[in-house]
């Protein structure tokens, strides 16, 4: 079946040579600039992103939503593929990819998306040079090494409605198969920039963006006691082991930290993960965040 500059083709055995491209996927190394999507949910938000992408590997329950949103999607600049769609059975997938679920079998699919060239922050993010009263809500990640943390902190911005998501060059890469299927194809539908967070930081200061860093260092000041916050803020959260970085945190407007009970320390990224304070706590207020006061001792 054709439509349009697609093709799409049921595969019948393991053995077909238009599998190819997929055969190993466990154990084999892709090319830096393709991103393995697994996941039916996470190949829906790929389709209707900016991403090109080359192939996809489907099971049959998947083909009609698959093909209207590709009949009905808006064209965009730069955006092609997928040159092809290969529909077949559970089973072949998973002897051909040598990956099996034991729970999520019916969500298994594939695709290889084509990793962009890296935007700037100002691409990234046109509203910073917008007006200043528009509102710009970011997620800043400095140094988190944990593909899921990362992906699950995508998921987050998104689901309380933030702008988008800057790591730092050391963070682990946003577009990590773990990290996209962790975030259910997020970090396709999340504007994201990564390189160095000082520079990045004082930009977002130049664009009267309020940078504010989580740290358990002296000298910051607890969230709750923040009485007011404008329309235009990031928060820099810090790695799972060492925190915000010293060059970071020199280049945020202020150091803040979330009170804790007595006896409790902290709580790393980690922990923020699996806990969802991130979500239900201090966050997800600031993300209503006007000139409001805001509460965050939860």
């Amino acid at each position: 079946m054709e439509a349009g500059d697609i093709c799409i083709r049921t595969v019948a055995g393991a053995d077909d040579v238009g599998l190819e491209v997929f055969r190993g996927l466990k154990r084999r190394k892709l090319p830096p600039d393709i991103i393995l999507t697994e996941g039916y949910d996470a190949i829906l938000r790929l389709l209707t992103s900016g991403f090109s992408c080359r192939d996809v590997l489907l099971q049959p329950h998947m083909e009609s939503e698959v093909c209207h949103i590709l009949r009905t999607r808006p064209s965009l600049t730069g955006r092609s593929g997928p040159t092809t769609i290969l529909i077949c059975s559970i089973e072949v997938i998973e002897e051909v990819t040598e990956i099996s679920l034991e729970m999520g079998r019916p969500q298994l699919a594939f695709a290889l998306a084509c990793r962009r060239d890296p935007p700037t922050l100002h691409a990234e993010f046109p509203g910073l040079t917008g007006s200043p009263a528009a509102p710009l809500r970011l997620v800043v990640l400095d140094g988190l090494t944990d593909a899921v943390n990362v992906g699950t902190l995508f998921t987050v911005a998104a689901a309380f409605g933030l702008s988008g998501v800057l790591c730092s060059r050391s963070c682990c890469d946003p577009f990590c198969a773990r990290a996209v299927r962790t975030s259910g194809g997020l970090v396709f539908q999340l504007p994201c920039f990564q390189g160095s967070l000082p520079e990045a930081l004082r930009h977002l200061r130049a664009g009267g963006v309020l940078t504010l860093a989580a740290v358990v260092q002296d000298g910051a000041v607890y969230f709750d006691e923040v009485h007011e916050l404008p329309r235009r803020w990031a928060l820099v959260l810090g790695s799972e082991h060492f925190g915000v970085d010293a060059a970071v945190r020199e280049a945020c407007d202020k150091l803040v930290k979330i009170r804790m009970a007595s006896g409790v320390d902290s709580l790393n990224a980690t922990q923020l993960r699996s806990g969802g304070h991130f979500g239900r706590g201090s966050c997800a207020r600031m993300c209503g965040a006007g000139s409001k006061r805001i509460a965050c001792n939860t």
